[in-house]
């Protein structure tokens, strides 16, 4: 959520893609929305100062997960129960491999 401009349910929803067995518990979903509500507000100048000291991101995390929702998305609507994650667009990382 700090860095990606997603929610706390669809981050929670993009992890759940790759890794179906996240289940966290209903304290910890409790915490991710009081993030979002207090803290994430504060994030603005921390994103700023890391794009200033850092440059662009290379990994595009906010445009995979966007996909990534998509793809679970749309398998869901047709009845699927798995789908293979997007390719990454960066280099150094290698595929994530989903097992159903």
């Amino acid at each position: 959520m700090t860095v990606t401009e997603l929610g706390w349910e669809r981050c929670l929803a993009a992890t759940k893609a790759v890794r179906s067995y996240a289940s966290p518990n209903f304290g910890f979903q409790q915490q991710l929305q009081e993030y979002e509500q207090t803290l994430l507000k504060e994030v603005g100048p921390y994103r700023a100062w890391i794009r200033h000291d850092y440059g662009r991101n290379p990994f595009q995390d906010q445009e995979e997960l966007q996909r990534l929702l998509a793809q679970q998305e749309e398998s869901g609507s047709r009845g699927g129960s798995c789908t293979a994650p997007p390719a990454p667009t960066h280099p150094a990382i290698p595929p994530l491999l989903v097992s159903c």
